[in-house]
């Protein structure tokens, strides 16, 4: 399948795992608003090779495209493609959190 593997997850507290808060798959196209979340210098990509490509974002811009359904992706299929929203994690984020946002190749 040819596509992007998404998860968010919220800073670890401690030396543990951070909190999923969300993790979905996209076809193609599905990189499309983190890539112009970093062009507008609203993320930062961390990482470049696609195992995986990581940004960081600040929780009051990514939650609302979560909320609103916007960043599942623009292709056809899209809308039945596996998700998992945590939305009472995602509401107890405060806005200027920097959240992480891995995206798998899925090439």
């Amino acid at each position: 399948m040819l596509g992007w593997w998404f998860v968010v997850t919220a800073p670890a507290v401690g030396d543990g795992e951070g909190e999923l808060l969300a993790k979905w798959e996209t076809g193609i196209g599905g990189l499309d608003w983190i890539a112009a979340l970093a062009a507008a210098g609203r993320a930062e990509q961390l990482r470049f090779d696609g195992y995986p490509l990581r940004y960081t974002v600040r929780a009051g811009d990514v939650l609302p495209l979560l909320a609103d359904g916007s960043v599942f992706g623009p292709g056809p299929g899209d809308d039945h493609r596996p998700r998992e929203l945590h939305p009472g994690r995602m509401a107890a984020c405060p806005p200027d959190a920097l959240l992480t946002v891995d995206a798998w190749d899925q090439s």
